[in-house]
């Protein structure tokens, strides 16, 4: 007894025998189908193409070519598929194709089935024996010879006949297989082309983005015969539409132009025998650039941190080596940033957001600097950011010192005090002050060793500057553009003796002193620029005559006050006397004009007040920085005198003023008994001011004089000094004392 499974091999081949036939029944639905295909674009291309058929007939045709392929395809593909093949049949198959095998793969079919089952007496032996032979001839079986190969050969030649047609006519035409295809197989209302076809020129696709607010040229280009006139329609997204004709400007173009397009709009040509072609506007914004930031870093040798620029900057100042840094955002995303310098690009990194950018560049020379991005849309800014450049161009730096509480005319042992401001492009290294003092000589004076009365006299060269000391309230920043700050020069450098005469001293009484300051820039990498303020020139003179010169200007000042005064009280006298204009009659206009001519010079004495308050402020000032009074006397001077004129200028006589205008137009009493009562007021304090002016003018004599006793006592004891040593050399004999001889 065999064993089941022992023509599982040729069942095997049965298996893969029924899928050769699914394959070969696919392969003649579609060769048929294809040709079928074949057979309905022919005429329908011809018919179509020439009669450009409506779609019910083009309908019609198309159902019946689905027709007939679904009866194609249900007699020959599903039928067939759905018929079930067992072994049996498929072995019948097989030896019909070869009968050489005389009914024994399916007679081993049917014993293996038997042999399965219950015994059947001495039969088994030789079914089993058929079978086993059978097994052993299973690879000499023509299993393949079942499927007619042939037909299957034809039928796969008529699919790729049928697909190389359709390949052909691709390569050939493609736009009218399209059209064909799109018409007949999809149904669609395309016309085949015309003679005569539109075109948007230098248009990509049935669509442009336009920035908002441009013009847009349209150009039609014409294909075939030319029409005589092109229109263009125009339909706007608000609503607003019209039709334009187009003009000729070429042998095949029309072109209009349309100056502002401000919304999307759909534009459509219509010209000849050709179809209609649209072009829809999309209004797009430009790319803005916002939060721009550009950074400047210094070369090295400056020493200078890196500085931003702000945003309002339009010219930029850079040294040689410097660097410019960017970062900016874009409302819209780019597809790219760029800087534009001279006719040069430097392409700028995009960041990962899309519309962010970073980089930078050193720039060599001066020029105009663009800084612009492309944005997908691919249309620039509307407005770029630009700077000015000037690269290298570097000026020295300006000082500027003007005097406080000094004049012309000072004291050996002065102190200068003043504002000084420096600036410079790029940074101030350092701030010097250097000074030069001669003796005052005159201009036409002999060298006392002229040979003749008409030798020419050659003058001496001009003494050079040295360095001198000042001292600053304000510490200069590293790498300032602008230093600002109050600065003394104190002439005790250079005398160091308090006899203002004396040898010892460089600055003394019948010299001039040169002052002036500098400042270094911070420019390089080689010598950096040096600018100098104005020359000071200074005449140095003795205390006296310097105490007898501000005397003689406190005086001035005084009298000048005396004369305020006066004009105040008789304004007083005349206000008290002055007739109310209400009550004055036919000379109430008069009277009001006199009122207001009152105010006004009520005004003008006001400014003159604070006008000698100010000057001898300064004449205080410089009793101090000349080291004739004490500061804490000044200060005291400063609110008995200077102070009080300030506060009677800005307030009472303004205050005056405004009482006795008010009183013109009201014609109140008690107006003008105010304005009496303040007139009065600045009479007291004006005199109380001029006391003390007496009073400070007496101190300045005063210490005058106790300077010269003092100076007298000096003299004395130098005088007795000298005796006393004359006397000893006298004794003990010359170079020698009583403490030597000792």
């Amino acid at each position: 007894m065999v064993e089941p499974s022992s023509l599982a091999p040729a069942r095997a081949q049965f298996t893969a025998l029924r899928g050769r036939v699914r394959a070969s029944l696919w392969i003649e639905a579609l060769g048929l189908s294809g040709l079928l295909l074949v057979a309905f674009a022919v005429p329908t291309l011809l018919t179509d193409r020439g009669l450009r058929l409506e779609w019910g007939f083009r309908a019609a045709l198309l159902g019946t070519f689905v027709f007939a392929v679904g009866r194609l395809l249900v007699r020959r593909l599903l039928r067939p598929l759905a018929t079930r093949l067992d072994d049996t049949e498929l072995a019948l198959a097989v030896e019909r194709q070869a009968p050489d095998i005389r009914q024994a793969l399916i007679s081993s079919l049917q014993f293996e089935q038997s042999l399965a089952g219950p015994a059947r007496g001495d039969s088994t032996a030789l079914m089993a024996a058929v079978v086993a032979d059978v097994q052993q001839r299973l690879r000499a079986i023509p299993f393949a010879r079942a499927i007619d190969a042939v037909r299957v050969r034809k039928h796969l030649g008529a699919l790729f006949v049928s697909l190389a047609f359709f390949a052909v006519w691709a390569g050939v035409d493609a736009g009218s297989l399209g059209t064909w295809a799109a018409r007949n197989l999809l149904l669609r209302n395309v016309d085949w082309p015309r003679y005569t076809s539109l075109a948007f020129a230098a248009v990509d696709g049935e669509a442009v983005r336009l920035p908002q607010g441009d013009g847009l040229t349209v150009r039609i280009a014409v294909s075939g015969p030319v029409p005589d006139q092109v229109f263009l329609n125009y339909r706007f997204r608000g609503g607003e539409q019209g039709t334009e004709p187009m003009s000729r400007t070429g042998e095949r173009e029309f072109t209009l132009t349309i100056d502002t397009v401000l919304a999307d709009a759909v534009l459509r040509a219509d010209g000849g025998d050709a179809l209609p072609v649209e072009l829809r506007v999309t209004v797009v914004e430009r790319p803005r650039l916002a939060d721009l930031q550009v950074r400047v870093q210094y070369p090295d040798y400056m020493e200078r941190d890196p500085e931003d620029v702000p945003p309002t900057e339009g010219e930029l100042r850079l040294p040689r080596g410097a660097k410019l840094s960017f970062a900016g955002k874009s409302q819209k995303p780019i597809d790219e940033a760029f800087l534009l310098f001279g006719d040069r690009k430097w392409p700028l990194t995009r960041g990962a957001d899309g519309s962010s950018f970073t980089g930078g560049f050193a720039p060599d020379t001066s020029g105009l600097l663009t800084v612009d991005v492309i944005d997908v849309d691919k249309l620039g800014a509307g407005a770029p950011p630009k700077l000015v450049l000037r690269v290298g161009e570097d000026r020295p730096p300006t000082v500027d010192f003007r005097l406080r509480g000094i004049g012309n005319l000072i004291a050996a042992h002065a102190r200068i005090p003043g504002d000084l401001k420096v600036k410079d492009d790029f940074g101030i290294r350092a701030i010097d002050v250097s000074m030069r003092a001669v003796v005052d000589a005159p201009a036409d004076s002999k060298p006392a060793d002229s040979k003749s009365e008409g030798a020419a006299a050659t003058p001496p060269p001009p003494a050079p500057f040295v360095t001198a000391q000042a001292s600053y309230t304000n510490e200069l920043p590293r790498s300032a553009l602008r230093y600002e700050s109050p600065a003394t020069v104190d002439l005790m450098q250079w005398n160091p003796s308090l006899d203002e005469t004396s040898p010892q001293n460089g600055v003394r009484p019948g010299m001039l002193l040169s002052l002036r300051f500098g400042a270094k820039d911070n420019f390089g990498p080689g010598e950096p620029h040096q600018g100098h303020g104005e020359l000071l020139t200074f005449r140095v003179v003795t205390r006296e005559k310097l105490l007898a010169e501000l005397q003689r200007r406190q005086v001035e000042q005084r009298e000048e006050l005396r004369r305020i005064l006066d004009e105040e009280q008789t304004a007083l006298g005349d206000l008290r006397e002055i007739l109310n204009p209400n009550a004055a009659g036919d000379k109430a206009s008069a009277v009001r004009a006199r009122l207001k001519a009152m105010a006004r010079q009520q005004q003008t004495l006001g400014r003159r007040t604070a006008f000698v308050g100010e000057l001898y402020q300064r004449i205080l000032w410089e009793y101090e920085n000349n080291r004739l009074v004490e500061p804490n006397k000044v200060r005291q001077i400063e609110a008995a005198i200077p102070q009080p004129l300030a506060a009677v200028a800005k307030e009472s006589f303004p205050a005056t003023a405004r009482l006795v205008e008010a009183f013109s137009g009201t014609g109140d009493e008690a107006t003008k008994a105010d304005a009496v009562t303040g007139y009065a007021e600045i009479v007291r304090r004006l005199t109380a001011v001029l006391a003390e002016m007496k009073q400070a003018e007496s101190l300045a004599a005063l210490l005058e004089d106790l300077r010269s006793v003092i100076k007298i006592e000096d003299s004395v004891l130098q005088e007795v000094e000298r005796r006393k040593q004359a006397e000893e050399q006298n004794t003990f004999g010359p170079g020698k004392s009583k403490d030597k001889s000792k």
